[in-house]
């Protein structure tokens, strides 16, 4: 069975939400309700709210990339170009984001923005296009957010694949409009948000056995989400699920694939 590693960069630094957005009053008051609910100790909320005072807080993207190459993890970085709903790094940043992602061998698509007006959805595909300088990529849309029109128009626009689809049922690939939709199976901060309330063991028991069902049900890959900011001591049991699940799909003798290889 293959595995598809993904990383969205919602976040490149602390310092861009300032006066932009609510996205660090929410963090801090996030970080409080889990304090509050037992979920983390007095050590991590206070590791968690010092953090953000760090020079390079929210932003361990060459941490994660060392991390993925020394275990061959072929996975691929979804970068946005463009702001919206809590992300406000720069076109500046995200060119520097995609240049180090590149350095380092990576395969990197869009992480989209706009999905309901066709002009600004071939906008934002022309700047990656040109920052990136890559002539054929996919995308991820913030958020998963999608309408009617959307796949049909992402065709039209020249994207290789979409991932925006979240499907507990392991859904594979399939075309949907005229694009090659690879749907994902699992994201990190489903598995942590306050809903679920998991623990770390119950978040490790929950991803092996959903890897053990697409293994019985001879599904050709499963498709994993994690965010690059998570790669941190302030996110303690994120991180430790991360690595936890690198080294039980080696253990278990999984392949670790990126977008690109599937598509093609």
């Amino acid at each position: 069975m293959e595995i598809i590693i993904s990383h969205d960069i919602d976040h490149l630094s602390v310092r861009e939400h300032i006066l932009k957005d609510l996205i660090i009053p929410k963090y801090i008051f996030r970080s409080f309700l889990e304090l509050v609910n037992g979920r983390i100790s007095l050590k991590i909320f206070t590791a968690k709210i010092s953090g953000l005072f760090k020079k390079n807080a929210w932003n361990n993207l060459e941490e994660l990339l060392i991390f993925d190459r020394e275990n061959s993890v072929d996975s691929t970085f979804f970068v946005a170009t463009s702001n919206g709903k809590g992300l406000s790094y720069s076109k500046k940043q995200a060119g520097e984001a995609i240049s180090l992602i590149k350095r380092y061998s990576f395969d990197v698509a869009l992480h989209g923005i706009c999905y309901d007006n066709y002009e600004k959805m071939r906008r934002e595909y022309e700047d990656f296009k040109n920052i990136s300088g890559l002539d054929g990529f996919g995308i991820r849309m913030h958020y998963l957010r999608l309408n009617d029109d959307t796949l049909k128009n992402l065709a039209r626009i020249g994207y290789l694949f979409d991932s925006s689809v979240l499907s507990g049922e392991l859904d594979q690939t399939h075309k949907i409009d005229g694009i090659a939709e690879i749907p994902f199976h699992l994201m990190d901060s489903y598995l942590f948000d306050l809903k679920q309330n998991l623990n770390l063991a119950e978040a490790k028991n929950k991803t092996a056995g959903l890897l053990d069902k697409a293994e019985k049900e001879n599904k050709r890959y499963v498709s994993i989400l994690f965010h690059q900011e998570y790669f941190s001591e302030e996110f303690l049991q994120y991180k430790k699920w991360y690595v936890w699940l690198i080294n039980y799909c080696k253990e278990k003798g999984y392949k670790f694939i990126n977008f690109r290889n599937l598509y093609e």
